[in-house]
């Protein structure tokens, strides 16, 4: 169960977690769009975004039956940091930590 105040500290982590990835994403896609020379350079940036796509739709699903497991990829990838998910409950914390060990 999720509390009121636990909801709020999960959507401003999620939010800020993917708003660090997409940052990141949006320096590579600019730099290959730079450095592109040929069609097949554009059509590599387009397969580039259609994978990085769907591999962030399927990274940031936001229900909370699979949240814990969320924010344990999002730490093992370094998306956020154990201290990013401050007031949630220390049991939730400990499961996150422990699954991204894994």
């Amino acid at each position: 169960m999720w509390l009121k105040t636990e909801k709020e500290v999960a959507r401003h982590a999620f939010g800020r977690a993917y708003e660090r990835e997409c940052k990141k994403l949006s320096n590579k896609v600019k730099e290959m769009a730079n450095t592109a020379k040929t069609p097949e350079d554009i059509w590599k940036l387009h397969e580039f975004l259609t994978e990085k796509r769907k591999e962030i739709d399927e990274k940031y699903d936001y229900r909370y039956s699979v949240l814990i497991y969320v924010f344990s990829t999002l730490v093992r990838e370094g998306w956020l940091a154990l201290d990013d998910l401050k007031g949630l409950d220390e049991d939730k914390i400990a499961k996150i930590k422990h699954t991204a060990d894994l």
